[in-house]
């Protein structure tokens, strides 16, 4: 009997305890709610779309001397559960869906630019330490412009980034073939890295 309490209250703890899925009707109300300081509120909106992924916000001036949002997130361990065939693929796609999700955050607010950053901690083996060490290091970086994201939203206005999307589903690959012709690809490193 006492096993069996044990296990029902850890069960319950580990439910409880399960971090909660942000949806867009969320989202939605802090965004038009918190329209005047982009700095605050990005600082209070992207932990909860990225939860422990968010890394970094940083606004700027670029090299057209416009306001720059430079965004960096990843994961916080160098192991990856990724096959080595789907590497780019998957880690494409994720980047895609976090431009949504972050230009949809973020589309009331004015900017110029959005730069996205994916980065993470890689074993690294350097020639003169033939021990590997890890090291936090940028693989990918996309920029869009925030007139074309706006014309995105426009065109998709009844589009939720919050939901998860499914595998093979149509209206995603759409969706995510349209960002992806939009952003301008400054980084891509997928190349060097060797998954194992």
């Amino acid at each position: 009997m006492k096993l069996v309490l044990n296990l029902l209250v850890t069960a319950v703890l580990l439910i409880g305890c399960q971090p909660k899925e942000v949806t867009i009707q969320e989202i939605t109300s802090l965004r038009d709610g918190n329209q005047e300081n982009l700095i605050s509120f990005s600082n209070l909106v992207l932990p909860k779309i990225l939860g422990k992924e968010f890394k970094r916000f940083e606004s700027g001036v670029d090299v057209d001397k416009k306001n720059e949002v430079h965004i960096t997130y990843g994961s916080n361990s160098a192991l990856t559960f990724n096959d080595a065939s789907d590497y780019r693929k998957t880690n494409t796609e994720y980047h895609s869906l976090v431009l949504l999700r972050v230009g949809y955050a973020l589309a009331l607010h004015q900017f110029h630019r959005l730069s996205l950053s994916f980065s993470k901690p890689f074993f690294i083996q350097g020639e003169n330490n033939p021990d590997a060490e890890i090291q936090e290091a940028e693989i990918f970086r996309t920029t869009i412009s925030k007139p074309e994201l706006d014309i995105f939203w426009e065109n998709h206005p009844n589009f939720d980034p919050f939901k998860a999307p499914k595998l093979g589903d149509k209206e995603w690959d759409s969706i995510t073939g349209e960002i992806q012709k939009l952003w301008k690809v400054e980084l891509d490193e997928f190349s060097r890295v060797k998954v194992e």
